[in-house]
């Protein structure tokens, strides 16, 4: 079953309840389940450290990753290694960085050399970040190696556009790329790696794509504008490939969002989860 055109550039449709339609997308194995962590599997939290993974939705996931031919991914804009133990999901695979890293369920951390190479330019820029904006409550610069984050959730709005300008001087000047998420500006290296391009990579070598073509099924869940990438990414190869997006249409930008379905919550999402391995128990899912 290929997405056409017309699919393709519908608005997103309600995730729940399951159709028939979507029990038959998800049937095909190897099964690839990837998902962003905050606001996705975790709900958004005022800090990064606040964040927390609900028991229930952890359970879930560990169920799936236990399923022959499934394979579970956590897709973050944390450190991998941060993103792993926040999920905490054995038997999993974890894309950190926005692409930049990825941890085997056996636990073994993989750098892409691009990116790797940026690391002291990210250190300077990091070095010249903190003493301008430690003048503003509320706002703190997270140090990933490879990328920066500059959070402002606690910061007053008001202070906002000054956030910005230092951000975006210092990207300048440094040459790294910024990009706009939730309450958080991404310092990241001119390089073309995205949650896309990792999430691609990993499902080639799963088995899931073959020569950029579906072999298997794949789900991808995210909220914010860095999920565009995967999501676009799995749409663009016309496949049938599930991809949701948690929260409204409307990105943090304006934009709205490329998936073709919409769910509420991060409790919608685990909903889905849900079914999904009461389907593989069965041998096949179930509407």
């Amino acid at each position: 079953m290929s997405i056409d055109a017309r699919t393709a550039l519908a608005a997103p449709r309600d995730l729940l309840p399951p159709t028939s339609e979507l029990a038959d997308r998800l049937s095909a194995s190897p099964l690839l389940i990837a998902l962003d962590i905050d606001g996705t599997l975790a709900p958004i939290a005022p800090t990064p450290q606040d964040a927390a993974v609900p028991p229930e939705t952890r359970q879930t996931l560990e169920q799936l990753a236990a399923r022959p031919n499934v394979h579970v991914a956590m897709v973050t804009g944390r450190a991998a290694r941060d993103g792993r133990q926040l999920v905490g999901v054995p038997n999993s695979w974890t894309i950190g960085n926005h692409g930049a890293e990825l941890i085997d369920p056996l636990g073994a951390l993989r750098v892409n050399a691009l990116a790797e190479a940026f690391a002291p330019v990210v250190a300077r820029a990091y070095d010249s970040l903190r003493p301008p904006l430690s003048a503003f409550a509320g706002v703190f610069v997270e140090n990933k190696t490879w990328t920066l984050s500059v959070h402002f959730r606690l910061a007053k709005e008001d202070d906002e556009p000054d956030v910005r300008r230092i951000v975006s001087d210092v990207a300048g000047g440094s040459g790294l790329r910024m990009f706009e998420g939730r309450k958080i500006f991404e310092l990241r290296p001119p390089v073309d790696i995205t949650k896309g391009t990792a999430l691609l990579e990993l499902a080639t070598s799963l088995g899931v794509l073959a020569r950029g073509r579906m072999q298997g099924s794949a789900l991808y869940a995210g909220d914010d504008r860095t999920d565009e990438d995967a999501i676009e990414s799995l749409r663009a190869l016309r496949s049938t490939a599930v991809t949701i997006h948690v929260g409204t249409a409307t990105l943090p930008d304006g934009t709205h969002t490329s998936a073709e379905f919409l769910a509420p919550d991060p409790a919608a999402l685990r909903s889905l989860l849900e079914w999904l391995t009461s389907a593989r128990d069965e041998g096949g899912p179930r509407t």
